[in-house]
């Protein structure tokens, strides 16, 4: 059965998107069955594949509906994983949940879980049904922080609320769930990067993964020519970041 892997912080603009397309696609160059579900209503990692998410239907929104399952609307990508790709049309799906509806995505994946040797989640921002049914999902959470100094409440707000209310209410199904904190937009040749990574382990300790993945003009760029850094430009520091992430997951996930 596949590993369901969640990139998730409250906070927007941290890498959640461009990590969870460029792992996906450093997973598949090493030959593993992958699948990436889009949750956002922008549909981000929808286009970052190359996939329009105008031209989309059906969509996520109607596997949400109950009118279609999950692997009517799955996608092949050009880069050796699948998609299951988001539209607009979410937004309505994120209107509709209510309390006990954070289940729903966990319930719309387990068919698919014996066809991927993991399932990647790209979550939205914020506290809202979208991004926690991407947290209950989850048999791993991975949250990607800007490496300043405001990321420490980012990943401090979603590890707080996760322990405090998503486990306790759902202790059942996520007793095994485990957190580790990706540091992005890392700047190497500065004191404050490398001192908000180490403020962060006293924290956290080990759950603070020792791959960084750098600050680079290389990522927005490979969002524009739709394709990932690690097929754009596979030898650029950045590629190699994810590379060395995705041989983390493979060894420890």
């Amino acid at each position: 059965m596949s590993k369901v892997i969640s990139f998730s912080i409250f906070k927007g603009g941290t890498g959640k998107t461009t990590s969870t397309v460029n792992t996906a696609a450093a997973l598949a160059e090493r030959g593993k069955r992958v699948l990436l579900v889009d949750l956002d209503q922008q549909a981000s990692a929808t286009r970052y594949v190359g996939i329009d998410p105008d031209r989309i239907n059906p969509s996520l929104y109607h596997v949400f509906l109950k009118q279609v399952p999950a692997n009517v609307i799955k996608q092949p990508t050009a880069f050796g994983f699948d998609v299951l790709p988001s539209s607009s049309l979410m937004a309505a799906i994120e209107e509709s949940l209510e309390r006990g509806d954070e289940i729903l995505l966990r319930e719309i994946l387990r068919p698919l879980r014996d066809d991927y040797d993991y399932i990647l989640v790209d979550t939205p921002p914020g506290k809202a049904g979208l991004a926690f049914n991407g947290i209950v999902a989850a048999d791993l959470l991975i949250v990607p922080a800007s490496a300043e100094r405001m990321a420490i409440d980012g990943v401090s707000d979603l590890v707080n609320h996760v322990q405090s209310i998503i486990w306790h209410r759902y202790r059942d199904e996520l007793n095994e769930q485990e957190i580790r904190i990706l540091f992005t937009m890392y700047k190497a040749g500065t004191n404050h990067s490398p001192g908000v990574v180490q403020a962060t382990k006293k924290i956290y300790g080990g759950n603070v993964l020792d791959t960084l993945i750098p600050e680079t003009v290389e990522f927005p760029r490979s969002f524009d020519m739709k394709m990932p850094i690690t097929v754009m430009s596979p030898h650029h520091i950045g590629a190699q970041a994810y590379k060395r992430f995705a041989d983390w997951i493979i060894q420890h996930a």
